[in-house]
């Protein structure tokens, strides 16, 4: 290793020493320290880009990938337990079977379509403005064509023949449908006697705790991997991948617009009847709330004031809806930010998607929709979840995660304005929204 490599190394180290005297010393928020990491990882890797050669900057970028690519890996080890655990604790909110048949399949359905509405939104707002592109970080090996025979045969592998195996070979959407089946189970047992299945939702939301509490660990360490996995692409690419996360956060920006006022106004417009933009300046002080706050839970209650008080949606509605978008309707985290990495990590690696990798994405994204409990950058674990399935490079998530405090504003503004939209729309079709006085304010 040449004196300037090992300079840049020095450089390195104590960059990643200063990532953690900034929240001891400075006590800098957690997303100022990602953006701070991301920033130093474009000077880090534009520096070595430009003064080492191709070999030396090889040697180097070694030590950024132990970094960045150990934080990747540390991502993958919650997938197993937190997926699962986050489908069955969220279905097992619809404590009984009435419940379950009368909101519940309203209130789900509606999820599902507006999540498959996100996530092609998604892939087409991806394909439109190129994002990844210019990255070169990058190929991976050429895929032989998929054969009608190959997708019927990949569908058949969903079903969870071996829910054990499905978990060892992250296969992740066989576990899904498995623990959506197991959860759907317990609701119904918990119709014909609640004692039985107290036992198993207690254990549930302690686990799901203690898993929440391990992601938490492996969140806090996403400053140091985001600075090592910037560094190492922006120490290969160069000046075009900073035009690349620009392009990517505008792509995000737009799709969560079209996502807002075509497809949630459209449902108004169509199953309501009522004007999008009455129905916009009513939710405003929720959707507000939440573009500020970045957090559906931290919006609930207010969410819930807003269904009843503004939008003249009943009570039972309101109490059902609420709780259960906010830990279950998730179009932006789980259904277009997914799609968008997708599309992302697909032109950074110069992989040319097939027709089944594109149905797996919607199919996945609107899964992951329904299951991004209200655990630390859901998005970011749930687009791991979809990455894993397509066969897409997981690393691409630690790129984008630099500018995940920004996008997260409108992601989280959208989820809560497809819970707002989604009560009136299951009152209104239970006779539990009071068109008269909504129309009124």
């Amino acid at each position: 290793m040449s004196t300037l490599s090992f300079l840049w190394l020095i450089i390195f180290v104590v960059l990643l020493i200063g990532l953690g005297l900034l929240k001891t010393l400075f006590k800098l928020s957690f997303s100022i320290r990602v953006f701070v990491a991301m920033v130093l990882g474009i000077a880090l890797g534009l520096g070595i880009y430009f003064t080492l050669g191709a070999s030396e900057s090889g040697e180097i970028r070694q030590w950024f990938s132990l970094v960045g690519y150990g934080y990747v890996d540390l991502l993958k080890m919650i997938i197993i337990p937190l997926v699962p655990t986050s489908f069955v604790a969220g279905l097992l909110k619809l404590s009984n079977t009435h419940d379950l048949k009368s909101l519940g399949i309203r209130t789900i359905s509606i999820f599902l379509i507006t999540a498959i509405f996100a996530s092609v939104i998604g892939l087409v707002v991806g394909k439109v403005f190129g994002v990844g592109q210019g990255f070169m970080v990058g190929e991976l090996p050429a895929k032989d064509p998929n054969t009608l025979i190959d997708i019927f045969a990949k569908f058949r592998s969903f079903i969870p023949s071996n829910p054990v195996k499905s978990a060892v070979e992250m296969n992740i959407i066989p576990l899904v449908v498995f623990s959506v089946l197991l959860g759907v189970a317990a609701v119904i047992e918990s119709g014909k006697d609640k004692n039985k299945v107290e036992p198993f939702k207690v254990f549930i939301e302690s686990f799901l705790s203690i898993v929440t509490g391990l992601t938490k660990i492996v969140i806090k360490l996403t400053p140091y991997g985001v600075l090592g996995l910037t560094a190492y692409w922006l120490s290969n690419s160069g000046v075009g991948a900073i035009k690349g996360l620009a392009l990517f956060v505008i792509a995000v920006v737009v799709a969560c617009l079209i996502q807002i006022l075509f497809v949630y106004g459209g449902f108004l417009t169509i199953f309501v009847k009522v004007s999008p933009l009455k129905f916009f300046k009513a939710a405003s002080p929720a959707m507000l709330l939440a573009f500020t706050s970045r957090s559906s839970l931290g919006t609930l209650t207010l969410t819930i004031s807003t269904m009843i008080e503004r939008l003249k949606v009943k009570p039972r509605i309101a109490n059902f809806v609420g709780p259960i978008g906010a830990v279950m309707n998730m179009d932006a985290c789980g259904g277009i930010f997914p799609a968008l990495v997708s599309i992302f990590a697909a032109n950074a690696f110069n992989i040319e998607l097939s027709i089944i990798q594109y149905i797996l994405i919607i199919i996945v994204s609107v899964l992951a929709s329904l299951g991004s409990a209200a655990v630390p950058m859901g998005a970011t674990a749930f687009t791991i979840v979809t990455l894993t399935t397509v066969g897409l490079p997981v690393e691409a998530v630690g790129l984008v995660a630099g500018v995940d405090f920004i996008v997260d504003m409108f992601r989280t503004a959208t989820n809560v304005t497809g819970d707002l939209m989604t009560s009136v729309v299951v009152g209104n079709s239970l006779g539990e929204f009071d068109r008269e006085e909504f129309n009124k304010e």
